[in-house]
C-alpha cells in the first residue's frame, strides 16, 4: 500500500504572513485570528460604503493550508 503524500506544513511565519496578505486585501481591520485543524480563521471588520455612508462590517473567513499557500504564492 502505497504511502500518501503529507501536506507541507507552513510555518507560523508564513501563516501569519499569507493571513496578513488576505486581510489586506479585504481591508480588514481589528482581525482576529485562530489556528484551527486544517488552517486558521480570519475575522475582521471591513468598511463598506452603504447609502447611508461608510460602516463597518463584521466577515468571518475560513482559510485551508490551501488557501494559505496560495496567498503565499502571490506577490
Amino acid at each position: 500500500m502505497a504511502e500518501q503524500p503529507q501536506p507541507r506544513r507552513l510555518r507560523y511565519e508564513e501563516a501569519l504572513q499569507a493571513a496578513g496578505r488576505y486581510a489586506e486585501k479585504e481591508r480588514l481591520r481589528d482581525i482576529c485570528l485562530l489556528e484551527v485543524e486544517g488552517g486558521m480563521v480570519i475575522q475582521g471588520r471591513a468598511l463598506i460604503n452603504t447609502r447611508e455612508g461608510f460602516d463597518f462590517v463584521l466577515r468571518t473567513k475560513i482559510l485551508s493550508h490551501d488557501d494559505l499557500e496560495r496567498l503565499l504564492e502571490r506577490r
